[in-house]
């Protein structure tokens, strides 16, 4: 069993610096035996979650680095349940989204800033409209995704 956990260690430290850091995102949570092919390894909560990096709604233009948020700021809503973050993207982010959502109804995705998973929501209806609300939002996690989308 020891040996068994020190070579999953290994393999995941050699796929999270063999894939370098990740662009902030929402990226697909993979489970179990996955054909996917471009998967990463981030730590949240203290456990190991498989990341498909082909399949995620891009938070930032990758070429420009501009937030891709749109229809005024993001806004972090507190209430008797606890935080969440309310997020409008672009089209084309949205559309992404939309299709992630889609394929993973009831299933974990992952938002990831600055490399860390700040968020892994489970999927509860399919984003149609671009404007996520990730919940939830503990540790400051909304707070730091609002201060990074703001740049």
């Amino acid at each position: 069993m020891k040996k068994t956990m020190l070579i999953v260690a290994l393999l995941s430290s050699a796929l999270m610096a063999q894939n370098g850091r990740l662009a902030n995102g929402v990226y697909a949570v993979e489970k179990g035996n996955t054909t996917a092919k471009n998967l990463v390894i981030r730590q949240y909560e203290g456990k190991d979650v498989v990341l498909d990096t082909a399949n995620f709604a891009p938070l930032v233009d990758t070429a420009n680095f501009a937030p891709l948020v749109v229809a005024g700021k993001p806004e972090v809503n507190r209430g008797p349940r606890g935080s969440w973050l309310t997020i409008q993207l672009a089209p084309e982010a949205a559309k992404r989204l939309e299709d992630l959502t889609q394929s993973h109804i009831n299933r974990p995705i992952a938002v990831v800033v600055g490399d860390k998973i700040l968020s892994a929501p489970t999927v509860r209806s399919v984003i149609t409209d671009g404007k996520a609300r990730v919940t939830p939002c503990e540790d400051e996690s909304c707070e730091t995704l609002l201060r990074e989308l703001s740049k």
